[in-house]
């Protein structure tokens, strides 16, 4: 199978070292007027007792934070770690799965596959970079050792689609050497503070609620909203306290198990569209609302916010599923696979591992890896001024923002794009 023949070789090229130039062992060489003049005028004498002092010069803020000068190079380093567990996938150079990988390494496959597709087009467009790639559960990749053995010191960029427990020795070893890392995967900020240079690609849950909340006030501006909410479980609780609901803005219900019929009846009316918020993150407990209201209340109509891990429910494909519902959920990213760049990168995807269709992942390592190169080659190592210009994002209109406590005091770097898929009878339309 073409997938364990291209897994073989990804193993290969990873023991040759702990850590890999692209250009000599698997990515190849990439990125590779005049002066006015003013008439002179006599000033205009004044008594003494009216002469007029100068006002002060306001003091200008200096802009927070302060960076470093950036430096230029001609060749750039980057380091992306991710989840391969290519230990466990090939024994003795063969691979142990010949089917279908597990779950646990699909994401970091795939987030792999799209760096090296964004890789090869870069290398076309001239530009000239090395790029290491680091098995995160393998010992000798993890960041612990790479930063004890000082591996990671000519680093110039970090990019990491790894889970929680790494962010944070990434983020704090990136400030100390003041080059940026780049989270691709996890939406958790794993309590990083006061650091600029940790740049958060997945918008945190309260980004999310805070834009559903701004969303419905613009969209639906003579409606009161349910509120279904759990206090229960503590990432429930917190997208509820995010949405940050006062009085008379929403009609609140506690569900810290599921709302009987009657409970919910008297807050829905079948002569109009009936708006719901539900602030639960579990997929399972969304699945079964969705059903009881739709057999429940057939003859109603229902237009549900949820939150962002409702795009895994099973069910969206099915188009006799909630016909009454129009579903509405967030997400940080849309790739669009019939523009020029998603049919290239679906194209090359195919040629290297088969297989009809690749996964977000894969569009993930593409468009981090192609975008941050191409701010490290136009402004240099320190381009975190420069997050406006994204206009060479393949997909996504990233809109990157320091984020501040409620003091007031710096945190990190959060993207803030996020839109609002909006499902029904399995079908779906995007609103940027």
């Amino acid at each position: 199978m073409r997938r364990s023949v291209y897994l073989y070789l990804l193993f290969t090229l990873l023991l040759s070292a702990s850590s890999y130039d692209a250009d000599a062992q698997f990515l190849k060489k990439l990125f590779g007027g005049g002066k006015k003049t003013q008439k002179k005028t006599e000033p205009v004498k004044k008594k003494p007792s009216t002469v007029v002092k100068p006002k002060p010069k306001p003091v200008v803020k200096k802009p927070e934070p302060d960076y470093p000068p950036t430096e230029m190079k001609s060749k750039y380093r980057i380091d992306v770690f991710a989840h391969l567990y290519l230990d466990e996938l090939v024994k003795d150079g063969k691979p142990v799965f010949k089917g279908k990988l597990p779950d646990k390494a699909t994401a970091g496959l795939d987030f792999y596959e799209g760096v090296k597709l964004a890789a090869d087009t870069l290398n076309k467009q001239g530009y000239n970079v090395a790029i290491y790639i680091h098995d995160i559960v393998n010992a000798q990749h993890t960041p612990a050792t790479l930063i004890g053995n000082k591996s990671l010191d000519s680093s110039d960029l970090i990019i990491g689609a790894v889970n929680t427990s790494y962010v944070k020795v990434l983020a704090d070893y990136a400030a100390k050497r003041n080059i940026n890392f780049v989270s691709a995967l996890s939406p958790s900020d794993a309590g990083v503070k006061n650091n600029p240079y940790f740049i958060l690609l997945q918008p945190t849950l309260q980004s999310h609620c805070e834009w559903i909340m701004t969303a419905i006030a613009r969209k639906h501006k003579n409606q009161t909203p349910l509120l279904l909410y759990r206090t229960n479980v503590p990432v429930d609780s917190n997208a509820f306290a995010y949405l940050n609901v006062t009085d008379g803005m929403a009609n609140k219900m506690l569900c810290n198990t599921m709302p009987t019929k009657e409970k919910l009846k008297p807050y829905l009316d079948s002569t109009r569209n009936n708006l719901l918020i539900v602030s639960v993150l579990d997929a399972a407990f969304a699945e079964s609302l969705l059903q009881q209201l739709n057999d429940w209340f057939p003859a109603y109509n229902f237009s549900i916010y949820g939150m962002p891990t409702w795009k895994s429910l099973s069910s969206l494909k099915k188009p006799e599923a909630y016909p009454n519902i129009a579903l509405h959920i967030t997400a940080a990213y849309y790739f669009d696979v019939s523009t020029g760049v998603g049919q290239a990168v679906a194209n090359g995807y195919k040629r290297d591992v088969g297989g009809s269709k690749p996964s977000d992942m894969v569009f993930r390592g593409y468009e981090t890896m192609y975008w941050y190169t191409y701010l490290l080659y136009k402004y240099g190592t320190i381009f975190n001024e420069k997050f406006s210009d994204n206009g060479a994002a393949p997909f996504t209109r990233f809109d990157v923002k320091l984020k501040k406590d409620k003091n007031d005091k710096l945190l990190y770097q959060e993207n803030k794009h996020i839109i609002l898929y909006r499902y029904q009878s399995s079908s779906f339309m995007v609103e940027q």
